[in-house]
């Protein structure tokens, strides 16, 4: 199943390049995505998905062309 991903500036995934097309396994939720992605805990614990535009769970199962948006929750003053 193949999925369009992008991520924000505060993401550093070191297989695949944002705003690319990547192959993930036919099920996969998004947990299962933050995993297969190899993203720290503590980044995934920090992480808001979007999928097509809408805010989505963990156990969210992805379909075949969704497009799926990381974003990095950041605090500042």
């Amino acid at each position: 199943m193949k999925i369009n991903l992008s991520y924000g500036k505060f993401i550093k995934i070191e297989d695949y390049a944002s705003d690319s097309i990547i192959e993930v396994p036919d099920n996969c939720t998004v947990r299962d995505l933050l995993v297969f992605l190899k993203l720290p805990a503590y980044v995934q614990k920090a992480v808001i998905v979007h999928v097509n535009e809408e805010p989505v769970w963990n156990a969210t199962v992805l379909k075949d062309n969704d497009t799926v948006k990381l974003y990095r929750m950041v605090s500042g003053g």
